[in-house]
């Protein structure tokens, strides 16, 4: 019976933090449509991206795949929530920001919250708030980088320090790429005990900046799905 309670904790608090992220995205909705302004519509983008970020974490969270071994090390536990929790610490843009600053990190933030929740649905029912192993995903994000996830995450407030330059920004990304740097390190051992072929794959996919042959290859594969054109058969002379 505790069992069965402790496995319905996180999905619950992912809900709560998808209803109020909604509500905030509402919000900026409704600012977007009384201000149509490229910031205010990247804004609107952005917080009902990350609202769809959470609801997928409450869903993916529900029956998912058990963990081959349980985190114990409180170190992963600490830079989750610093992970986690950054971002009610980020500072807004202060008066005098130049606008165009300001729609540039939006428009950061916003492609990299796209990618990020790219990301998450690549990774599916695999999907761990701690750094567990809880299958292994080499497909869709995982093909350009190993940890998209962080990657993108990483990306997101880059934009959002970007369109608001404070020291204290500046100093929370520092602190966000330190706990990111530090859940990946668990992560990769975790996967390494649990499957073999992980320490193949780590050799030959990069961490978190994509190799720039794997992009061009992802563009045109995207590229080929929204043309509905096929891929072309190889050439048996060469074969």
């Amino acid at each position: 019976m505790r069992a069965t309670s402790t496995r319905w904790v996180v999905p619950a608090l992912f809900a709560v933090a998808a209803v109020l992220t909604a509500l905030g995205a509402g919000r900026q909705v409704s600012h977007a449509l009384a201000h149509p302004d490229a910031r205010m519509v990247l804004e609107a983008v952005y917080s009902s991206l990350r609202a769809l970020i959470a609801a997928a974490f409450a869903l993916l969270t529900v029956g998912r795949k058990p963990a081959h071994r349980r985190a114990r090390n409180p170190v992963p536990f600490i830079a989750c929530a610093l992970a986690m929790g950054i971002s009610v610490f980020f500072r807004s843009p202060p008066a005098g920001t130049p606008e165009a600053l300001e729609v540039l990190g939006e428009a950061v933030a916003a492609a990299s919250c796209a990618l990020l929740a790219v990301s998450v649905f690549s990774l599916g029912r695999c999907f761990g708030v701690l750094p567990e192993a809880r299958g292994l995903v080499t497909s869709g994000a995982y093909k350009v980088v190993r940890h998209p996830l962080y990657a993108t995450e990483i990306a997101a407030f880059v934009g959002l320090a970007i369109a608001a330059p404070v020291l204290a920004n500046a100093l929370l990304l520092i602190v966000l790429v330190g706990a990111q740097r530090v859940r990946m390190r668990f992560e990769e051992q975790a996967l390494t005990e649990a499957f073999p072929e992980y320490e193949r794959y780590a050799r030959t996919v990069p961490a978190l900046i994509p190799a720039p042959r794997a992009l061009v290859t992802r563009g045109r594969a995207f590229a080929q799905v929204l043309t509905g054109k096929p891929k072309p058969a190889p050439d048996p002379s060469r074969s």
